[in-house]
């Protein structure tokens, strides 16, 4: 039995390859988790949990929020020694976020060895930071835009980590051949991601109404931020009334949400998604063969957000459209259309299939504990 601690940030893009990860290696090793406090609406089911404090110095601009933001980190060390001192770990995993710097910064200084985990296509900065001391990196895509050659060595492919509820909905076969009849309300989850999409919530509501008046059917679950639900649940429902009194029923539904930790039973029921572009809820739907809109959120760093969409598009596994005054008028034309011939679904299942090889998590632990 080895003791492993797993840093990571607080969103869920960070915290989910890490839960999967957890869930596995607590079976055989004594495991703990180091995060921020955003994680911890995620973390219930985690036994040994420690939060600490982090602030990027890019967040914001300004000699005050950096100096503010080295003081959190110099404070962040300071617990990481300690934490890991007693602790004792033999192995240290960090998946990036800037809760990971102080951590690795103390398992270098103590000479523990750790590994870093990259979930995106594009290296990280707190990964490219400690690339040259890590002793691999274990990353989601085979191929890393920009990475440099002299780490080739390093650098080892193990597939991207996800969450077992999601696994275990690819092996009940739940979504193969599953979509909705051509004649049955298409069943769309729109998802903004753990830090919300505020702009799914301002420009889709009107297009989608578009769609319901030239007798698109559709039954809508859509996640929103809290300050959107009053106003875009009221432009559904007086659309819906308004289309009643001129005795023309509209074939649409909806459902509005902010945060679920079950988000697998609403990927269960849709047929299609449209989501942002982070990592974790790409691959996650991709486990699942589920089909998807995928709008990259246009100031990701790095803009790591385009390129791990464009890996799916590339290889016909989902449509891309990028966050643009275009965006609307597209994601509209692609649901009229797959309302219209349901076969497209059924092409971006297959080829979501034929994406699978191997399992990434016993790939992980191997690497980490070999």
């Amino acid at each position: 039995m080895k003791k492993i601690i797993l840093c990571t940030g607080g969103t869920g893009g960070h915290i989910f390859p890490m839960i999967a990860l957890y869930e596995e290696l607590k079976k055989n090793h004594k495991v703990k988790i180091i995060t921020d406090s955003r994680a911890i609406k995620y973390l219930d089911q985690v036994d040994d949990l420690t939060i600490i404090p982090a602030e990027s110095p890019y967040r914001k601009k300004g000699f005050i929020h950096f100096i503010k933001s080295a003081f959190i980190i110099f404070i962040s060390m300071i617990k990481s020694f300690f934490i890991i001192f007693f602790y004792k770990p033999n192995i240290v995993v960090g998946s990036g976020g800037y809760v990971s710097f102080p951590v690795l910064m103390i398992a270098r200084f103590l000479k523990i060895k750790f590994f870093l985990y990259e979930t995106n296509s594009v290296l990280g900065r707190v990964n490219q930071l400690f690339l040259p001391h890590c002793y691999k990196l274990l990353t989601g895509y085979e191929l890393i835009s920009s990475f440099p050659e002299k780490f080739n060595d390093k650098m080892v492919y193990v597939g991207q980590l996800v969450r077992s509820q999601f696994n275990k909905i690819n092996e009940e076969g739940l979504f193969y051949g599953k979509t909705s009849k051509e004649d049955e309300a298409l069943n769309i989850l729109i998802l903004g991601g753990s830090q919300g999409a505020k702009v799914f919530g301002e420009k889709l509501p009107e297009k989608f109404l578009s769609l319901a008046k030239k007798n698109v059917k559709l039954s809508l679950s859509q996640q929103v931020q809290e300050d959107q639900i009053k106003k875009v649940g009221s432009y559904y429902e007086n659309n819906i009334k308004a289309s009643q009194i001129i005795e023309k029923k509209l074939g649409f539904s909806f459902m509005l949400f902010t945060f679920s930790n079950h988000i697998e039973n609403f990927v269960k029921k849709a047929d299609i998604v449209i989501c942002r572009s982070g990592s974790s809820t790409l691959s996650e739907l991709a486990s699942a063969n589920k089909p998807f809109i995928a709008v990259p959120l246009k100031n990701s760093l790095d803009n790591h957000q385009y390129h791990n969409a464009k890996y799916y598009a590339d290889q016909d596994c989902c449509w891309l459209v990028e966050d643009n005054q275009e965006m609307g008028f597209k994601i509209e034309r692609i649901i009229e259309n797959v309302f219209r011939t349901r076969v497209l679904l059924n092409h971006k299942i297959e080829n979501l299939i034929k994406l699978k090889r191997g399992n990434p998590i016993d790939n992980f632990i191997n690497q980490i504990t070999k």
